[in-house]
């Protein structure tokens, strides 16, 4: 498959179990080391994925959530569940190395975050490189989640690298490992 090709959708498969690469990224020239060796595959006809998205909708998702980060959120989530998620996962999500555990459906209110059902491979990996640019620009995220609420920008790279690290962890370039 060339880059410029669009992937053809995964059948439904439950994310809990799909076989992963076991990534964690400490650092944003991690993440950009990892997409250099993704792009390699995706050129090469090598890369396979294991989720329900394709290479360019896990890259159009990823960019859609580093744009909002710096631009600000469609929406958020209601008053109650926002409450909640401040009290148990905010921590976690943001200050430990944790990683973020697989298999969570977006509510609704969350649909600008979805990827397109057509976004070509190549389309999608150049919108993640366009906001992965941002943060090597030293530019800072300053919005608000809407669902954890007001994150320092140290805060924000926590989540964004291991939101990163799940979804990348679905996408197999020859050569590396599954978990």
């Amino acid at each position: 498959m060339s880059q410029t090709a669009q992937s053809a959708p995964p059948a439904e498969v439950d994310t809990k179990i799909a076989p992963r690469r076991d990534l964690a990224f400490a650092s944003f020239d991690e993440v950009s080391e990892d997409l250099d060796r993704i792009e390699a595959s995706l050129n090469a006809g090598t890369l396979t994925a294991t989720g329900n998205l394709t290479p360019g909708q896990n890259f159009e998702h990823l960019a859609k959530f580093l744009r909002f980060a710096y631009d600000g959120f469609p929406s958020k989530a209601p008053p109650p569940i926002r409450w909640i998620a401040r009290m148990m996962l905010k921590k976690k999500a943001t200050q430990s190395e944790e990683p973020l555990p697989s298999g969570f459906k977006l509510p609704k209110q969350a649909s600008a975050l979805l990827p397109s059902d057509d976004v070509g491979d190549a389309e999608g990996l150049a919108l993640l490189r366009e906001q992965s640019a941002r943060i090597h620009a030293g530019e800072a995220m300053t919005q608000p989640s809407p669902l954890l609420g007001q994150l320092t920008h140290e805060e924000w790279l926590t989540l964004q690298r291991k939101h990163m690290a799940l979804h990348l962890s679905f996408l197999h370039p020859q050569g590396a490992p599954s978990r």
